[in-house]
């Protein structure tokens, strides 16, 4: 199990030693996608709308910016947990076609010699 990158579905396929390389490059690009950054304006003006015009329909003037400070820290959580990991796990697919199989065949052979050496030295200390 990866530290790193979660237990999804998408990246079953790919080795445990190298699942955090897939997934970092696959959030590295849905951080950097214009579409993610598109939902989350999108998201921030919904909440941050709905949060004054409610707030203030309620209570008045301090109503509206309180509501629109709980929007805008609604539509930050929204961001952070809902749509960039849901873009990060659409793009996972492409990011394993993308990756260097050099690389991740290195990185799969290390993780496999350090296994090797821990599972050697715990012997070693049970005897």
């Amino acid at each position: 199990m990866s530290h790193l990158a979660p237990d999804i579905p998408e990246l079953q396929q790919v080795p445990d030693a190298t699942r955090s390389l897939v997934y970092l490059g696959a959030f590295n690009r849905a951080i950097r996608s214009p579409l993610t950054w598109l939902m989350a304006g999108a998201a921030f003006a919904v909440a941050v709308g709905s949060g004054a015009m409610l707030g203030g329909a309620l209570f008045g003037t301090a109503g509206a910016l309180f509501g629109a400070a709980l929007g805008a820290g609604a539509s930050v959580w929204c961001v952070f947990k809902i749509i960039i990991s849901w873009r990060t796990r659409r793009l996972v697919p492409s990011a394993i076609q993308r990756a260097d199989p050099a690389i991740l065949e290195d990185v799969r052979r290390a993780d496999e010699n350090v296994r090797r050496m821990i599972d050697a030295y715990n012997r070693r200390d049970a005897e």
